[in-house]
């Protein structure tokens, strides 16, 4: 049978940059940092002080948009996840500008063909103490839990698990299709959009919305990643704290928001008349099975990662152009990074743009993949590189080319977008130049 064509047709994002797509680029073209100082209240004394943070005004933009959900849902991740999906929806046309959950598809009988494939973070921004519910002899008292269950607060994890964003793009746009969620820490998003990828390509979905959504930046999220010891807690200025493969670099800097893209079959986006951004051409996913937090020091997870996106995509090291990494300003990760692109890109690892786009919205942990394939599709689309920022220090075991600071304008033929998670989760994608079926 042969492997059915899988496009891009819309993208979404909301981050620190702002909640537009267009915006988003632009800002991360010009080399303007979303990081800022940390608002969060009574957050003078925490650790970390540099953060991606979606902008107030944003927020209550999301809110005011989508009021029932606010109302109900709440959670920062959940509504982030909802307005990424609803602007690539959008994007594609599937809605109009105006309407709120309206599909539109070429028959209004396959929306059993439509679907989601969301990741989320775990959702641990606030913690129920589960003994409140236990009783002397060590028994769950389920009519006392049901009783309170509605006091609790509509961001506990019991109210926001890592399936209700998918659940609630699903029922908010009767995509009654494929679902399902992915939680596999930093490399979540890239492994929804991958195998959304692969979904549709043996048939077993038409179209799919695929990103991720997270937000961890609150107490919990940031002292885990401190405890971590991943964390930069330095106290100097904020937009410059991500420094992804300079010498001086200190530790990821935490980011929040969504990234979600349309992915259909190239038939039944043409019938439509859909707009194409690029194709994805393969997906490889593998397992470091090393360290908890720390990658294999020879990168070999992430090598073969890349050489199983490859080899799906049928295409040589040699055609690609541009990488967007994983890149997140650690010590190990950038170093083990940039030694399996050279070794799976050989000689041609110097002929690569390598660059982060984490050093421009921080990293968005489960979401992380998210917006950074949307950067990928436009630097496919419109042969443009946003560039890495603040690397001024050049460090001896990190010299490819990663677009220090200033934009590269390039022919993009086919990029890869990288994702490497806690656990030792890999995943890579490979991304094309759209080119008609005859």
């Amino acid at each position: 049978m042969n492997k059915r064509k899988v496009v891009v047709t819309g993208l979404g994002m909301a981050t620190s940059l702002g909640l537009d797509v267009e915006e988003n680029w632009q800002k991360a073209l010009a080399g303007i940092s979303g990081i800022t100082r940390l608002t969060y209240p009574q957050s003078e004394k925490s650790p970390v002080q540099a953060v991606g943070e979606v902008k107030d005004a944003d927020w209550n933009k999301i809110r005011e948009t989508f009021p029932d959900e606010a109302k109900n849902e709440g959670e920062r991740r959940t509504l982030f996840a909802l307005w990424a999906a609803s602007e690539a929806l959008r994007d594609s046309r599937l809605i109009s500008a105006e309407a709120a959950s309206e599909l539109r598809t070429p028959n209004s009988e396959t929306l059993t063909r439509c679907g989601v494939i969301l990741a989320a973070g775990l959702g641990i921004n606030r913690l129920e103490d589960i003994q409140r519910w236990v009783d002397k002899d060590r028994k769950f008292d389920y009519e006392k839990f049901g009783r309170e269950y509605k006091d609790i607060h509509k961001e506990s994890l019991m109210k926001n698990n890592s399936n209700r964003p998918a659940a609630l793009v699903a029922d908010k746009f009767g995509l009654h299709g494929y679902n399902a969620t992915v939680t596999t820490a930093c490399a979540s998003a890239s492994q929804a959009i991958g195998l959304a990828y692969r979904a549709i390509r043996r048939g077993d979905a038409d179209m799919l919305v695929a990103g991720g959504a997270d937000s961890m930046i609150n107490p919990v999220g940031l002292i885990f990643f401190v405890l971590l010891g991943a964390a930069n807690t330095s106290p100097d200025n904020p937009e410059e704290m991500c420094r992804p493969f300079d010498r001086k670099r200190g530790g990821l800097v935490m980011g929040e928001g969504a990234g979600a893209v349309i992915l259909e079959e190239e038939s039944h986006a043409l019938k439509r008349g859909a707009k194409i951004y690029a194709e994805v051409a393969g997906y490889g996913t593998t397992m470091d099975a090393y360290q908890v937090t720390a990658p294999h020091p020879k990168g070999e997870g992430a090598e073969k990662a890349m050489r199983a996106a490859l080899s799906d995509a049928n295409i040589s090291p040699e055609e690609i152009d541009y990488i967007n990494a994983h890149g997140t300003s650690t010590k190990l990760n950038d170093s083990t990074e940039t030694l399996a692109i050279k070794n799976v890109f050989k000689g041609h690892a110097h002929n690569l743009c390598v660059n982060s786009s984490k050093s421009i919205i921080g990293h968005l942990i489960a979401a992380s993949g998210g917006p950074e394939f949307v950067f990928t599709v436009l630097s496919v689309n419109r042969d443009e590189i946003h560039p890495t920022l603040n690397l001024k220090t050049p460090d001896p075991k990190c010299d490819l080319d990663y677009v220090p600071n200033i934009k590269r304008v390039k022919p993009v033929r086919a990029a890869i977008s990288n994702s490497f998670g806690f656990g030792g989760q890999n995943a890579s994608i490979v991304l094309k130049k759209y080119l008609a079926t005859n």
